[in-house]
């Protein structure tokens, strides 16, 4: 269990400074501005507090119990840091001090030493060279780590091997309104590894998808073994950089991870049921989905437009993602024609024209929802100002919350504008994944229902060929 370091009561802070612009204060800041409701205790040799907390010159004279420390010294003291954790009973160490294995020969000799000691006391390591951990629990709200984003709490966990792509990715779901349950960037990873944390949230019951980026995999097998347990019961969104020579070379440079030319990473991905993406934008995008729309029970897709062009486009991304687009029962085209504008087009794709209002997408979604012919419904919401879009708005987001069909929304709009503004508000409100063009949108869907295909067959085969590209 990783408790110690994802849940911690109470975090000690090796090299706390006083210096406002170092990593021993910002670590000590965002604890306290993130609202951590376990006890900190700054190690401070010099300074009787920091940042308005008694600071101590040991952790021997801290007066309780301690599960986490972060250690930021200068890499030849972390050795003996290790062995004071031990003797005090801490269970995990954040390592974010720099200057191990990723250095070279040297490096790696005091990696050695201070594993030698975090194994003599069962102390977990995790880094080093790392940025750390958040969890956003709001009985915890634990910010163990020196990065800027407060994300909101949500469901959607993130780990990366690079801080810095982590930051991109934790920044990326700030932006989409998507809120995160734990965050993890554990650089060097000596000891506490991926699958490890992988197997961990993969028992969280607050985490509904995983997003994963990686470099390397030191133990292939112990991967393999642990995404197979995991993927079946939620989906794991993944990244694997250092696909070419150079970029191997790149990933061993700054993290010393065991990273190689890719040649195989897909077909590891595709065995353990991961979703795999090439572009860190739209993983986030997806999961902006899987945070909170159900799982689609097949590939079948209704779509509902206001706007002609749009739909077409997203025809085109959905089919080649291996989706269908179904034609309607007879029974769904005559209840549209009773709920319809006359002008409407009430094959698949719906199009209810730019002056529909709330009751006729309503009228429209309910139909998909009870066509058994369609798995998933696709909206295309272009903001027309002659009607009421916060109506349109509010019925998307009530749909959405049935949770019976997954639903994604191509929003197009003008946020400059308040009155969109407001609508956006009320998608937001709803758990409604909403996306700025229809291509965006439609591999966010696409993304769904891969991972619907990937949990309905054995997890270990591989997928039959569907004879279409991924989009």
């Amino acid at each position: 269990m990783l408790d110690a370091l994802f849940k911690p009561k109470a975090v000690a802070i090796i090299g706390a400074s006083t210096k406002e612009l170092s990593i021993g204060n910002v670590i000590l800041r965002n604890l306290q501005e993130y609202g951590y409701k376990g006890e900190i205790y700054p190690i401070n040799p010099t300074a009787p507090e920091v940042r308005g907390i008694k600071a101590y010159k040991s952790l021997a004279e801290i007066p309780g119990e301690v599960d986490l420390a972060h250690i930021i010294i200068p890499a030849k003291f972390v050795p003996q840091a290790i062995e004071d954790c031990g003797k005090k009973g801490i269970k995990a160490v954040v390592i974010n001090s720099a200057g191990f294995s990723e250095m070279g020969e040297e490096g790696a000799k005091l990696q050695a030493a201070f594993l030698a000691n975090a194994r003599k006391y069962g102390v977990r390591v995790f880094g080093p060279n790392c940025q750390g951990i958040i969890n956003t629990d709001p009985a915890l709200k634990a910010y163990c780590n020196f990065t800027f984003t407060y994300p909101e709490p949500g469901s959607v966990s993130v780990v990366a091997l690079s801080g810095g792509v982590g930051a991109l990715l934790m920044q990326g779901l700030f932006d989409l309104g998507v809120g995160m349950r734990m965050y993890a960037s554990n650089g060097n990873a000596c000891d506490v590894s991926i699958p490890e944390i992988l197997r961990y949230w993969g028992d969280d019951a607050g985490c509904k998808a995983i997003v994963l980026y990686t470099e390397g995999f030191s133990d292939p097998k112990e991967f393999l073994d642990v995404a197979r347990e995991v993927a079946p019961k939620k989906p794991i969104l993944a990244m694997k950089a250092g696909r070419t020579v150079q970029g191997a070379k790149a990933a061993s440079s700054h993290t010393g991870s065991l990273a190689g030319v890719d040649i195989a990473t897909e077909l590891i991905f595709e065995k353990t049921g991961i979703l795999s993406f090439g572009d860190e934008e739209e993983m986030s995008r997806a999961a902006m989905a899987f945070a909170t729309q159900p799982i689609p029970a097949g590939n079948r897709v209704g779509i509902i437009t206001n706007t002609g062009g749009p739909a077409v486009i997203a025809t085109d991304v959905l089919v080649a993602a291996g989706l269908d687009v179904p034609k309607l029962s007879g029974a769904s085209i005559a209840k549209l024609k009773t709920t319809q504008f006359p002008q409407a087009a009430l094959e698949n794709p719906i199009d209810v024209v730019a002056t529909a209002g709330g009751p006729q997408f309503r009228a429209a979604m309910d139909v998909l929802l009870d066509d058994d012919g369609v798995d998933a419904i696709f909206m295309n919401f272009v903001t027309a100002p002659f009607t009421d879009t916060d109506a349109v708005a509010r019925e998307i987001a009530a749909v959405s919350g049935l949770g019976r069909k997954p639903i994604v929304c191509n929003f197009m709009t003008d946020l400059s504008q308040e009155r969109y503004r407001a609508t956006m508000r009320i998608l937001k409100g709803g758990g409604v994944p909403f996306y700025a063009n229809p291509t965006a949108a439609a591999r966010a869907l696409g993304a769904l229902a891969r991972y619907g295909r990937l949990r309905r067959r054995a997890i270990g085969k591989p997928e039959e060929a569907s004879g279409v590209n991924a989009a």
